[in-house]
């Protein structure tokens, strides 16, 4: 049997953040979703299902997978918005050839064999899982992303005790810096941990991946994650249910969120309940509000029906898409949706929405054009040893003119 972790029709439902992804590949605690499914099946060669307009940079990027290209065999396709454990393991396994698990009308997963060889993608998919017979699950899908946030802390936990079986703890102890509960902190290689920190694993455990640096007077309070190469800055003070992933810079207070990789919030201001995707650049003293003073659930824009939705949530603080930039003083109200590649400053306070690539203050903004923007990517990339590759260029691109209407509307 063969794995394949497949992305569905309802991938609108995490814009911003997949535009530039499948939705398979946010993370939810240490590990991304995919991650989740893929831990649980050891055999090296997996398949994935994205977007046709994904398929070129998921091929590149992802050597390791066959994206959308299937041969002849027995597969067992997983959907990729799940927070996949052993219970829904043990329901998919029992799955026979020719049935699937759906909630409602969402496949959750199938077992399907593949008579010859051919190309699937997401926009085929329905076609195929249209001909199984279905039998009805509870298994919940993940429906929107400020899930993912609110779930955040308990993932951590739960992907902690899953890692750290098969991984040797670097933990040491040289009296310069302070733990609590050390039981429940795990180091990787090279861990850097400078004097006077504090890592309090008392309501939760933390974990600091390997070459990840904490400097001098930092607070950690756990459940929390600090990924590969990343680096959390002298005397910040960051709480439960903060997951970092690689090579990025945080300092100031944070509490309860999600930096997908590669960003940066180097600097004092509050970020609380949010999501930060990759390539963001977040300036000094750039604050957000994750709880509204009347403590009504916080309303956030949901792209599938142009509107504003209820979380179900007092806390949640914003949605922060790739690439985009704040200036100093940038304060952001309750539950900010922010879409791919903008470029912000503005001491008043920025409400609701902003459609990907807009830039300017919260009182005049404008189109931000895509050449402008790219110029900046690619520089932010050089400076990481990377290069801004053409099929990155060209997913941008597509963002860029299929986020137009949204841009003439606000």
């Amino acid at each position: 049997m063969k794995l394949c972790v497949f992305e569905d029709n309802s991938w609108e439902q995490f814009l911003p953040l997949s535009y530039t992804r499948a939705y398979f590949d946010l993370k939810c605690g240490i590990l991304k979703l995919r991650h989740k499914i893929t831990r649980f099946y050891p055999d090296p060669k997996k398949y994935m299902i994205v977007r046709e307009e994904l398929e070129r940079l998921y091929i590149s990027r992802y050597q390791k997978y066959k994206v959308n290209s299937f041969d002849e065999g027995e597969y067992l396709f997983i959907n990729g918005r799940l927070l996949f454990d052993e219970l829904m393991k043990a329901e998919v396994d029992s799955l026979e050839v020719g049935t699937g698990l759906f909630n409602d009308d969402v496949c959750i997963a199938a077992r399907i064999r593949i008579v010859h060889e051919r190309d699937i993608s997401t926009e085929q998919l329905y076609e195929i899982l249209s001909r199984i017979t279905k039998i009805d699950t509870k298994i919940q899908p993940i429906q929107y992303v400020w899930e993912l946030v609110a779930k955040n802390e308990g993932q951590i936990a739960l992907d902690y005790k899953y890692i750290i079986k098969n991984k040797i703890n670097h933990h040491m102890q040289d009296g310069t810096f302070h733990v609590m509960k050390s039981s429940d902190i795990f180091f990787g290689e090279n861990v850097t941990i400078e004097p006077g920190v504090v890592l309090d694993a008392t309501d939760g455990p933390i974990m600091i991946d390997d070459s990840a640096h904490i400097m001098a007077n930092a607070v950690v309070k756990g459940p929390v994650y600090v990924g590969k190469e990343s680096t959390i800055k002298v005397g910040a003070k960051i709480y439960k249910g903060t997951s970092v992933g690689k090579v990025c810079k945080v300092g100031g207070e944070v509490e309860g969120t999600i930096f997908q990789a590669f960003s940066n919030k180097q600097h004092e201001g509050f970020l609380g309940h949010s999501y930060v995707g990759e390539w963001v650049n977040i300036g000094a003293d750039t604050n957000n509000s994750d709880l509204k003073n009347n403590y009504n659930n916080v309303k956030v824009f949901y792209y599938p029906q142009r509107n504003f939705k209820d979380s179900g949530s007092q806390f949640f603080g914003a949605i922060f898409a790739d690439h985009i930039k704040t200036g100093i003083n940038t304060t952001f109200n309750t539950g900010i949706v922010i879409g791919v590649g903008c470029n912000l400053y503005s001491s008043l306070l920025f409400s609701g929405f902003i459609p990907s690539f807009c830039i300017g203050s919260a009182n005049r903004m404008g189109e931000y054009h895509l050449k402008k923007m790219l110029q900046t990517a690619e520089i932010v990339k050089s400076r990481r040893g990377l290069e801004l590759t053409d099929d990155e260029k060209i997913i941008l691109k597509n963002c860029f003119e299929r986020s137009a209407p949204l841009r003439k509307i606000f």
